[in-house]
């Protein structure tokens, strides 16, 4: 069981991006897509959750072709997209918020447990519950965020960026809530993230875009530890 992105093409307009490129999310596992900034990592993941048409390639979720579904449709069947950005409802409280994540999983086994955990683990959420969420700081609305896509029980889950803007404290914050939500939920996660170093570490398996191509793939830490790569391509 995977999200499998074959000989992916894509851009914007006459503008080639993404060249070629394939990867493979299996499921219950955190793969990390890193480079520099306009590798197209972003582009990516537009293009996974339909938001970007593709010019060549096809993607798979669990061996059924989702390339020609609209972006609607693949977030239905379990693909959810968290974009640069957070994106929640400013004017709804949090509680509300993540009750649309919980309206999104009717159909996928809706599970409050979930959602109660990761409100154990971090309480602050608990404390702005009814609190509106445009009056929140970036890394409460990147939890909240978070914890709603967790909510809407994803098949696979695609993280860009989620510690962009953040302090390292809160960074390392939102990325242990990462890690929490595949261990509970079961989910693929696509990670996209600027710390690179961290999010080497948090994933078991990694790409390395570069250019809009596919430089380097392996192991986490080996990609980690590799001097060539990570001056090369990481900026480490």
């Amino acid at each position: 069981m995977s999200l499998r992105v074959v000989g992916a093409a894509a851009g914007y307009g006459r503008m080639p991006v993404l060249e070629d490129v394939s990867i493979e999310v299996p499921s219950r596992t955190i793969v990390s897509v890193v480079g520099a900034n306009g590798a197209g990592k972003s582009t990516l993941a537009k293009a996974i959750s339909g938001l970007l048409r593709l010019s060549a390639g096809s993607i798979e979720v669990d061996g059924t072709p989702i390339d020609g579904l609209r972006p609607e449709r693949r977030a239905k069947s379990g693909l959810v997209h968290v974009p640069e950005g957070r994106r929640l409802f400013g004017q709804l409280t949090v509680a509300e918020n993540i009750a649309m994540g919980r309206q999104a999983a009717r159909g996928r086994n809706a599970d409050t447990e979930v959602v109660d955990q990761l409100l154990d683990s971090f309480p602050i959420l608990r404390e702005r519950w009814n609190q509106r969420a445009g009056l929140l700081s970036g890394g409460e609305q990147q939890m909240v965020a978070l914890t709603r896509a967790a909510a809407s029980r994803p098949r696979y889950l695609l993280l860009d960026e989620p510690s962009l803007g953040l302090s390292p404290r809160l960074s390392s914050e939102v990325l242990r809530l990462v890690g929490m939500i595949a261990d509970e939920t079961g989910a693929g996660v696509l990670l996209i993230e600027q710390r690179v170093d961290a999010a080497l570490r948090l994933a078991s398996s990694a790409y390395v875009l570069d250019r809009g191509r596919i430089v380097a793939e392996g192991p986490a830490d080996e990609l980690r530890e590799s001097d060539e790569i990570r001056k090369a391509y990481l900026g480490m």
